[in-house]
């Protein structure tokens, strides 16, 4: 879990850093655009690699390429003259270690347990994600607001080295993919590709994932200014709303965990899009720390909950042989952030944080309502039908 330990710190970090550079609400889009923007170029191409490397030593290489990349984050920190222009690359490079090593991650997990309790180990996986993630965004506000930011970055640096160091002592069960013959690398992208047009379920979900993923995910954008702006709160106070996010998270991963395995996904996954929709316009309404902090818990929860049951269903959907590209394909989907960053960006400069929640909060539920009328699967008060 070293690795989203360092995730936490280092969202945290580069979110305060963009602000700080003078980037304000457009900044930060603009930032963490570049750093979900590998995911549209080069999620096919991660989740087939996924398929047909080994899964866990490709994760070693992912690990020690994220040393570098922090450290010029941290040399950059410290010269204490950042541009949001600097920030774009780098931010680009941290994008392209998550994109690679999301897919791989992933089906490894489904790779070590039976399929009936894969969503169970798919969501005790998450919960530890959680926790590290909110423990890493804990203690990046209080680097950066008792050492510096650049700290910040060598903790990462460290982690991310921790994080391939151990890995190269997992010995997992040999995957699918080595007891396959694999097509082509070329032909096994397209392949991937026609997930999207070939199976229903992968298709309603990419949909569903991209009006989530541009309206919902994007709050992450906000959260910065609204510390500063709204809440009148410093990197601490960024801190700990983003831990109370991570929190949250944590929280419905774990309640996901406890549901028995015959229990359907996609109805839980329709109420918790609702939910997220909610909870975006009530925090737009919120003006104290504390207040803020606990919708983010919701809001957290919902974010966490979604990202589990789609990464849950989509490999249920397809042949065990295919999990990496199906991740692959949900990679590709979630690649649509950058405009999502952007969107909110613009209409934080233009309106102010509250408004740009508020809007994209409405956008949610709209999107929710049009899964729950189009696809009756997800809805939660649906029963399957009897057999005759």
């Amino acid at each position: 879990m070293a690795a989203y330990f360092a995730a936490g710190i280092q969202a945290t970090a580069t979110a305060w850093l963009a602000v700080d550079a003078g980037g304000g609400g457009f900044g930060v889009g603009v930032v963490l655009a570049a750093r979900m923007l590998p995911n549209l170029l080069f999620g096919l191409a991660a989740g087939t690699l996924a398929d047909r490397a080994n899964r866990h030593r490709l994760l070693v290489v992912v690990g020690l390429a994220g040393v570098p990349v922090m450290l010029a984050l941290s040399w950059l920190a410290a010269s204490g003259n950042v541009a949001v222009w600097q920030l774009v690359p780098l931010s680009f490079a941290t994008g392209c270690l998550f994109v690679f090593d999301v897919p791989a991650r992933q089906a490894l997990v489904m790779d070590t347990v039976p399929r009936e309790v894969a969503p169970n180990a798919m969501a005790l996986n998450a919960v530890a994600t959680r926790l590290c993630t909110a423990l890493g965004a804990l203690i990046a506000g209080a680097l950066i607001a008792t050492v510096s930011v650049a700290s910040c970055y060598v903790a990462v640096a460290l982690a991310y080295a921790l994080a391939a160091g151990l890995m190269i002592f997992v010995r997992p069960p040999r995957s699918p993919a080595s007891r396959i013959v694999s097509p082509p690398f070329g032909r096994a992208m397209r392949a991937a590709a026609r997930m999207i047009v070939d199976v229903a379920a992968v298709r309603t979900l990419i949909l569903a994932g991209i009006a989530c993923e541009v309206f919902g995910f994007s709050f992450q954008t906000a959260t910065p200014v609204f510390a500063r702006d709204v809440l009148a709160a410093g990197p601490e106070g960024l801190g700990t709303l983003n831990a109370a996010a991570a929190l949250g998270g944590t929280l419905s991963v774990l309640t996901l965990s406890l549901l028995p395995g015959r229990t359907r996904r996609e109805p839980v996954l329709g109420l918790v899009f609702v939910l997220y929709g909610v909870s975006l316009v009530a925090l737009a309404q919120s003006h104290a720390l504390p207040l803020a902090a606990a919708i983010l818990v919701v809001t957290g929860a919902c974010a966490a909950a979604f990202d589990v049951l789609q990464q849950t269903v989509i490999q249920l959907a397809v042949p065990e042989e295919q999990r990496g590209r199906a991740v692959g394909v949900w990679v590709l989907g979630i690649g649509s952030a950058p405009l999502g960053h952007l969107e909110m960006g613009t209409l934080i400069a233009l309106l102010g944080a509250p408004i740009a929640l508020s809007i994209n909060g409405s956008f949610v539920l709209l999107g929710a309502a049009t899964l729950l009328a189009r696809a009756p699967t997800y809805r939660w008060l649906l029963r399957p039908r009897p057999a005759d």
